[in-house]
Parts: structure tokens; sequence; C-alpha cells
């Protein structure tokens, strides 16, 4: 999509694919903080695509989003160690 976009002014930015991109900004989280505050990042992003998914009866969407908030949840919360993501308790 080309254009403005009066809502998200991403939309008028060029993409940056991942062989364009710097080194720095596929680095690994190092800091417990970075990883906390991207889970919980993403556990709102996540709970807002799963309201959309709701409102449109897409009810195995629902399921499958839920299941991805509450994993980011878990991870954003204060008990989640360095390097938890995707690692089973």
């Amino acid at each position: 999509m080309t254009g403005p976009h009066p809502q998200n002014p991403v939309y008028d930015q060029e993409p940056v694919y991942e062989a364009e991109a710097e080194p720095d900004d596929r680095r690994p989280l190092d800091d417990e903080g970075d990883v906390r505050a991207v889970a919980d990042y993403l556990a709102d992003m996540i709970g807002q695509l799963e309201d959309i998914a709701r409102r449109s009866r897409l009810d195995l969407l629902v399921y499958l989003l839920s299941m991805a908030k509450s994993e980011a949840q878990a991870n954003a919360g204060p008990a989640a160690p360095l390097g938890a993501l995707g690692k089973p308790r």
C-alpha cells in the first residue's frame, strides 16, 4: 500500500528488509528488563488482535491469540528469568 495513511504514518515509510537492517536491530535481548518489556508489549498487542478476531467471530484465531497472550503475560511477570522465552516451564 502506498500513499498517505491518516491513522498510521508507518505506511508512508519504505519497508526495511532483513538483509538491509543494521546488525544492532537484530541483537538478542541481554537485559531481563528488556525481555519483560517486550513480552508486556506483545501481550498488549496480541490482546488487541484478539479483540478484533473476537468481534469478527474468528473463534479459532481468538483461541490461538489467547494462548499467545497468556504466554507473553507469563514471560512479562516478575518471575520470568532471563532467557525464559520459548522454554518450557
